[in-house]
């Protein structure tokens, strides 16, 4: 009997250690878990912020078009001068009321073009600068999450994944 106490004793010591490192285990898997799912919601931030910035640039492909439009018509505006310039040379001077005539439409369309240029510049500039910003943010953002998980003894480097649709609420909620 004596024996057996001894042996429940030694069984009972094992069993208080087993229960200690399973503890353990169980702390070392959930500070795993929080960490993963932290990933996953950064990889998640990322790619709505990559959506973010694809519309931006989006945006700006379409000012570039306009500002396309504008320059061909710079361009004519250019031809048209051009051509004044040559019939001016070649025409007898009858023609100098037409010429300025068509010289006063040219000053006027100039005046468009350059107002529309100047617009286009400065909208485009504008939109470089805050693209250029936002750029600039989202990369330090990103660094700065990847040294804070880094330093959290992370060593899972996020992967490829689908596109989540956006959750209600979850925007703008991960600092």
């Amino acid at each position: 009997m004596a024996e057996m106490e001894s042996m429940q004793a030694r069984h009972s010591v094992d069993i208080v250690e087993m229960d200690r490192q399973l503890a353990a285990i169980i702390e070392s898997q959930n500070r795993n878990d929080r960490q993963l799912a932290r990933l996953f919601e950064v990889v998640g931030v990322l790619g709505e912020q990559q959506l973010e910035n694809e519309k931006r640039f989006a945006e700006l492909v379409e000012a570039n078009k306009r500002a396309s439009g504008r320059i061909e018509k710079l361009e004519g505006n250019y031809e048209l001068l051009e051509s004044l310039v040559r019939e001016f040379r070649s025409e007898s001077r009858d023609y100098f009321a037409e010429t300025d005539k068509k010289l006063a439409r040219l000053a006027i369309a100039q005046a468009e073009t350059a107002e529309l240029v100047a617009e286009f510049v400065k909208e485009t500039n504008g939109r470089f600068a805050e693209t250029d910003k936002r750029l600039a943010e989202f990369v330090s953002e990103t660094s700065r999450r990847f040294s804070v998980l880094e330093r959290n003894g992370s060593t899972v480097r996020p992967k490829a994944r689908a596109k989540k649709t956006k959750k209600a609420g979850k925007k703008g909620s991960v600092k």
